[in-house]
């Protein structure tokens, strides 16, 4: 009974992936094209307007830097928005196949059970973690101007210019307007019609990577459970024939949804790794140049921009993890096919593990692109690479 519980306890995480990709009406099994749609292509505008700021000020180094800081973010969300929907099928035939795994019946032991959950209880964490972080950051990115607006007694940034006083009105985002903000009504309705994409890029961020990592996660648990299987596979029975089919179709089951999760998410992850590198020393070159300029205002700048960098590690912390727990669970698994006592078998079901010991020397694994593995190491790679470009960017203080 209480194995049971365990099981619907974990299944829950799942149901939190149902509502998230709800919002974006990406839920593969309930899809509304209507609502992806309008969120999709209310997203894509923006980033054009984004990235026509970029090009009409390409000259400005500082603000070609600011506006970097945002649309190399935006573009990792437009990937992975793109890659929900593409994939949408593919996805939805993984989690299919992941919510028959908890039901007692499937499994032996409690132990199998308790190995099994123990990966749904760390996609439990990375999802609060994840959603407090994304909220935290759209939030203190979104209201930044209006903070700093108040850290200047509730009035705007005034400057003067060649013997003319301007008022500066900060925006949240560095979306080109194609009109003169010179009062504050235009500068509220501006700064109102750009709230729905605090929300978007929130969901947007959070959606393919909380899919994604339950269900690599799901898969590390199974092949886990798997590794449990062969080690204990009877082979004082006279004929273990009907054990070792199974266990064999377990393995190509989960290989099969690993390869599809491999392929759906493998654009998401170049995105990401190519993303994080450059993120991590921009965010860092801002916050050392908001720290020499000490100007008003520039503590909500470093609050934001210090909660976005922490969000950017944590990410790519998580897919890392992802990536070393499946390939540590390969492994196992291989080692399990190697270790188990085929000596003892008859020559029939001896063949049979030839095949399955083949194919687990390739193990499964996270790619980005078709370049590099995600794994541990990765994670190392990225901040080496990130701390290089910053030092470059630093000698432009």
């Amino acid at each position: 009974m209480q194995d049971q519980k365990d099981l619907d306890r974990a299944a829950k995480v799942l149901s939190w992936n149902k509502r998230l990709m709800s919002t974006l009406g990406l839920w593969p099994f309930q899809s509304n094209d209507l609502i992806f749609s309008i969120n999709f292509g209310y997203f894509t505008l923006l980033l054009i307007l984004e990235y026509l700021d970029f090009f009409l000020y390409i000259s400005d180094f500082e603000h070609v830097i600011m506006n970097l800081t945002e649309n190399i973010a935006f573009v990792q969300m437009f990937v992975r928005m793109s890659t929900l929907r593409l994939y949408n099928d593919e996805i939805g035939e993984v989690i299919m196949e992941a919510m028959k795994d908890f039901d007692k019946a499937n499994y032996k032991t409690t132990e199998e059970i308790k190995t099994f959950v123990t990966y749904y209880a760390k996609s439990r964490i990375f999802f609060k973690l994840m959603m407090v972080f994304v909220t935290i950051t759209a939030s203190s990115y979104y209201l930044t101007p209006i903070l700093i607006i108040l850290g200047n007694g509730g009035l705007p940034e005034i400057v003067t210019i060649e013997n003319v006083t301007q008022i500066i009105y900060l925006l949240p985002y560095r979306f080109h307007v194609f009109y003169a903000i010179e009062n504050i009504r235009t500068y509220t309705i501006t700064y109102a019609w750009q709230m729905p994409f605090a929300f978007i890029s929130a969901f947007g961020q959070s959606t393919a990577d909380c899919i994604m990592i339950t269900l690599v996660f799901h898969i590390c648990g199974q092949m886990s459970v798997l590794a449990l299987r062969i080690n204990n596979i009877d082979t004082e029975l006279c004929n273990c024939e009907s054990e070792m089919r199974h266990v064999m179709l377990m393995h190509i089951r989960l290989l099969r949804m690993g390869k599809i999760i491999g392929k759906a998410f493998s654009a998401t992850l170049l995105a990401h790794l190519l993303g994080a590198t450059c993120l991590v020393s921009i965010l860092g070159y801002q916050m050392l140049t908001n720290l020499s300029k000490g100007e008003t205002g520039v503590v909500p700048l470093l609050v934001k921009f210090f909660i976005f960098i922490f969000l950017v590690l944590l990410i790519l912390y998580a897919h890392c993890t992802v990536g070393e727990n499946l390939l540590t669970e390969s492994a196992k698994v291989c080692e399990a096919f190697y270790n188990c006592r085929w000596y003892d078998m008859s020559k029939n079901n001896a063949r049979m593990l030839i095949p399955c010991m083949a194919r687990s020397q390739k193990p499964l694994c996270l790619i980005a692109g078709k370049f590099t593995m995600f794994c541990l190491s990765t994670l190392t790679d990225v901040l080496k690479t990130s701390m290089g470009y910053l030092s470059v960017l630093r000698s432009l203080l």
